[in-house]
């Protein structure tokens, strides 16, 4: 079956604004197509402390989106200063659903989303991610215990790796693969109707609108 990859990072804005555009696909063409999320890392290990200027550059930014995706946005988090901008743990933690109850991967990277843009939680504290577990029927502490694992966190740095292989720096961006290699459907966002035919070309006759390679 032909094969499309979403590389995105459950603290990337755009990922955020593209999360109903890339349901939208799976519902349409998930029987024709094998979806896959890997986890890109937008600043894995970052060590950024949000300061005042920060926050006011991030706030603008997330208007920007809200605006153009419709997606909601809380804004709280952007009155405190201190935290750390660091998206690893929360890329880890959906590689930890993924080990732990693989159904539940893509459910997860959504609530892990709205978990930090609209429920503002701790993106510094895996108590957060543990949380977010259990309506998914992981106890907190089994989470904690798999998100610690020494297999987790290569697991993490695996999809990392793979991402930066071929060439995948910004996010959202949605892959196909079959065959003949790879081809990119969108690099960045766009909105739904901008994907529908692409998608739907490739699937009928393997090309896409970026070269393949």
């Amino acid at each position: 079956m032909k094969e499309v990859i979403y590389v995105g990072d459950p603290m990337c804005s755009w990922c955020y604004g593209f999360t109903n555009v890339i349901q939208g696909l799976r519902n349409k063409f998930g029987a024709r197509a094998k979806f896959t999320l890997v986890m890109g890392g937008l600043r894995p290990d970052g060590t950024h402390v949000a300061d005042q200027q920060y926050t006011a550059f991030l706030r603008g930014h997330w208007q920007e989106i809200a605006a153009q995706t419709g997606q909601p946005f809380s804004f709280s988090i952007l009155d405190r200063t201190g935290w750390i901008y660091d998206t690893e743990k929360a890329c880890r933690a959906v590689v930890t659903m993924r080990r732990l109850k693989p159904e539940a991967e893509w459910a997860y990277f959504a609530a892990a989303q709205k978990g930090f843009y609209h429920t503002n939680h701790d993106p510094n504290d895996p108590a957060s991610f543990a949380r977010l577990a259990e309506p998914f029927g992981i106890p907190g502490d089994s989470f904690l215990e798999a998100y610690s694992a020494a297999e987790s966190i290569a697991a993490t740095q695996d999809d990392f790796r793979w991402a930066r292989s071929i060439g995948v720096n910004s996010f959202p961006t949605v892959v196909a693969r079959d065959e003949r290699g790879l081809g990119a459907l969108t690099i960045g966002y766009r909105p739904l109707e901008g994907l529908e035919g692409p998608l739907e070309a490739w699937l009928q006759d393997g090309r896409t609108e970026a070269q393949d390679g």
